[in-house]
């Protein structure tokens, strides 16, 4: 890409381990691209909210988000709101993680591994195409989105709660909470109950991956 061609566009990157990130940030200087680094959340959206372009990318490394993978992965669900595009890189074998980014409307998902070939054609390509809403902005056209309700319902499976436990804090009824259990397992493309299992199980795996860099 020539210089100068980030004129007028944003681009934001969470990557809290430094390795990554410094790969990253190296990557892009050596293509003249400028980015604004950030290593902790709440820095992060408030810049995206104060920045005045209206062509925004978001780069993002959820392999290092440990602790904070549950905020981010709703911050990532509301960020299509914001009309930002989104560039997501998770680690290898972890094709359940992939199949949600993509219903929750993140156009492009790489795996960080292959950052230092995938990454500049990932981000031209957000670069050159319009936000679109709904379906037409999923990363894979065969997933629907989840909604904000679903995604809650999903990570407090995740992180230990049981159907009636939550039926409890919600104050709804458990065949609800099945509901949208499976709303989600619909959405998600899941056959069987080891499926779900094996998505629960890299969500809960991906909170202790980060590690301080």
């Amino acid at each position: 890409m020539k210089q100068g061609s980030l004129k007028d566009v944003g681009v934001f990157l969470y990557e809290p381990r430094m390795m990554l990130r410094t790969l990253v940030t190296s990557t892009l200087e050596r293509e003249n691209h400028r980015v604004q680094s950030h290593q902790i959340l709440p820095t992060l959206i408030q810049s995206i909210g104060e920045t005045k372009a209206e062509n925004k990318v978001l780069l993002l490394g959820v392999g290092g988000a440990g602790h904070s993978i549950y905020e981010l992965l709703r911050f990532i669900r509301r960020v299509k709101t914001l009309k930002v595009k989104t560039v997501v890189w998770v680690p290898a074998d972890f094709p359940w993680i992939r199949r949600l980014l993509s219903s929750l409307y993140v156009q492009y998902v790489v795996c960080e591994n292959d950052l230092e070939t995938t990454l500049l054609p990932a981000l031209t390509q957000a670069i050159a195409t319009p936000v679109l809403s709904g379906r037409k902005n999923l990363a894979d056209r065969h997933t629907r989105g989840i909604t904000q309700t679903e995604l809650d319902i999903l990570l407090q499976f995740a992180s230990g709660l049981n159907s009636k436990e939550m039926a409890t804090r919600r104050e709804c009824s458990y065949k609800t909470i099945f509901s949208w259990k499976h709303n989600l397992s619909e959405a998600l493309e899941l056959e069987s109950h080891s499926q779900w299992l094996e998505l629960l199980t890299e969500v809960t795996q991906l909170s202790s991956l980060y590690q301080q860099g």
